[in-house]
């Protein structure tokens, strides 16, 4: 026999998952299915049975989690707002060393947009429009998301010359911009417009905000 395999003497039992470490176990199946559903076939196929067949959840064990199915749309709205966030505190830590870090920033808040996840929102965002609950919880959502990211700008040393009011303007009209660039180059994308588009705005926040000597 092989020294280095295990024996039933040495073998160790593997221990037994908490009831909490099951239940969030649960939960991050559930979410993660529903960030992967409205990625691939949209808010409205995004259904419980759909959610629970990419999850391996029944449907109880969906709703012995989750009160409806807003909540379970929300929790992945987090999710994917948490893991953006997270991007975007790196990288705009990372363009504090950039000589230009405004600029920098903008060029991440568009990667950000970009990024193939940050459809979720569209997906919701759209929804929303025609969905009064869905509407409500989405602007609560909206609102501290918006917040978090411009607490993750307030937090590079190279854009604190910058103050609250014209940082949140510029983070704000940058999302807005960019969200839409995001969703509508799914049908209408022009590369060289999109590069004259950042021109401008580049030139535009350079007048707003001088870098400092």
């Amino acid at each position: 026999m092989n020294a280095d395999c295990p024996t039933a003497e040495t073998a160790q039992p593997t221990a037994r998952r908490s009831q909490k470490e099951r239940s969030d176990g649960t939960i991050s199946k559930i979410v993660d299915a529903t960030i992967a559903s409205l990625l691939e076939v949209g808010y409205a196929r995004t259904s419980v049975k759909e959610v629970c067949t990419r999850a391996g959840v029944s449907h109880g064990g969906v709703f012995r989690h989750f009160e409806t199915m807003l909540d379970v749309f929300m929790a992945a709205a987090d999710e994917v707002a948490q893991r953006q966030v997270t991007l975007a505190q790196a990288a705009l830590q990372g363009s504090a060393h950039d000589p230009e870090p405004l600029v920098a920033a903008l060029h991440h808040i568009r990667d950000a947009c970009r990024s193939p996840i940050n459809a979720v929102f569209y997906e919701l965002i759209v929804a929303a429009r025609t969905d009064a609950a869905l509407h409500q919880a989405m602007t609560t959502f909206s609102a501290r998301y918006v917040a978090a990211i411009e607490a993750a700008a307030a937090q590079v040393s190279a854009l604190a010359h910058i103050s609250p009011e014209m940082r949140m303007l510029l983070v704000t009209s940058a999302l807005h911009l960019f969200d839409g660039e995001a969703l509508t180059r799914t049908v209408q994308c022009f590369p060289e417009r999109e590069t004259q588009r950042m021109a401008m705005l580049i030139q535009l926040a350079r007048l707003l905000v001088p870098t400092p000597l």
